[in-house]
């Protein structure tokens, strides 16, 4: 009827989640924050080996968090839209009929597009974290290397 037109579309129900997205957001701005944090310390510190590091640390966090974004929000639009198709999946399963079977069958084409290219974002995630980690590793080790090593006194 005319009046459902003029109604916003009724809200599922979820956990109310966090998600992935946030989830990397945060830690990443946590790891900028404490990164930045320890490089003005060691610049008040006179220490420039330790600042350098801390701001190397800043540059790889932020790319990272620069490079996912795009990813997840790939992510995020295509659970979307599969639970939009899944809302209307359901809406048709009460009428049957060549039409509506029709439609179904499309519909499920699009919810194979749509989990087809989540799963291929998901693998582009996993990509971009791969090589933050191995970025991360490489630049520590490279800090290992060039801080003067503290001598340890036996007791």
């Amino acid at each position: 009827n005319a009046s459902d037109s003029t109604k916003p579309p009724k809200l599922k129900p979820g956990c109310g989640g966090f998600g992935i997205r946030n989830f990397l957001t945060l830690f990443l701005s946590i790891e900028v924050s404490k990164a930045m944090s320890e490089g003005q310390a060691a610049k008040l510190r006179g220490d420039e080996i330790e600042q350098a590091y801390a701001e190397k640390r800043v540059a790889l966090f932020t790319e990272q968090l620069n490079e996912s974004n795009p990813i997840l929000t790939e992510i995020s639009d295509c659970m979307t839209a599969e639970g939009r198709i899944r809302e209307q999946m359901t809406l048709l399963q009460d009428n049957q009929g060549k039409d509506n079977q029709m439609t179904m069958d499309s519909l499920r084409e699009q919810m194979d597009a749509y989990a087809n290219a989540k799963l291929a974002a998901n693998k582009k995630l996993m990509e971009c974290s791969s090589k933050y980690n191995i970025l991360m590793k490489e630049l520590r080790l490279e800090h290992e290397e060039e801080s003067p090593q503290e001598e340890k006194q036996l007791v």
